[in-house]
């Protein structure tokens, strides 16, 4: 613990806003991971079986069927059994509606971790430069004093404390950025297929009534 403490103290100023982009970061992590487990459903299978019951004119089993579920698939599904009455250009417009409302609850806070990724190593890469130069005010003063260089090694080592706290956030948050980005990439997808299927099949079983 306290050579945690140590290397934050040794890192300068610039470690209290790199403090509070990692706890941020965490914050937004975890919250991320509730909203994709609460909001990011594909609801896997239910497509097959909300196509059967279609097929075999039972849209409203259909329908109770895709309200049972969670999640931006389960609900496009709902949204085109719900409005199947409708011409086929409003349906989709309704379905596009429903998907962007999942789609911006689980967009959130992803920028911020990709501005982290970007601007915790620019904090870090100052806060050295900082302590480099702090460091050769000691080199003059210690030259005109005709000191030893240990001290100023050690001051070398401090400056750098700051650097590989800031990348260390980096890689964190670029890491988890790119993972919730693929999840959600991945999710939308899986949603427009599904919707795109759906569609298909009212259609056609439309075009086949007399």
């Amino acid at each position: 613990m306290e050579n945690l403490i140590e290397f934050y103290k040794g890192g300068g100023l610039v470690m209290h806003p790199l403090l509070i982009m990692l706890l941020s970061a965490i914050y937004f992590i975890f919250d991320r991971f509730k909203t994709f487990g609460s909001e990011g459903a594909t609801s896997p299978g239910m497509l097959e079986e909300v196509v059967d019951l279609v097929k075999k004119g039972r849209e409203g089993d259909a329908l109770r069927k895709a309200e049972e579920g969670s999640g931006p698939v389960a609900a496009s599904l709902a949204t085109i059994l719900r409005n199947r009455n409708m011409p086929f250009e409003d349906i989709e417009r309704e379905v596009e509606v429903i998907g962007e409302e999942y789609f911006i609850k689980l967009e959130r806070f992803l920028p911020w971790l990709d501005t982290f990724t970007t601007l915790s190593p620019l904090l870090g890469l100052l806060g050295t430069i900082l302590g480099m130069v702090g460091v050769f005010q000691k080199f003059q003063a210690a030259s005109k004093a005709g000191a030893g260089g240990g001290e100023l090694l050690a001051g070398v080592g401090e400056a750098l404390y700051a650097t590989a706290f800031g990348i260390g956030i980096a890689i964190t948050c670029f890491f988890f950025y790119n993972y919730f980005a693929a999840r959600q990439r991945g999710i939308s997808i899986a949603t427009q297929q599904a919707a795109t299927k759906l569609l298909a099949v009212m259609h056609e079983m439309q075009m086949r009534r007399p």
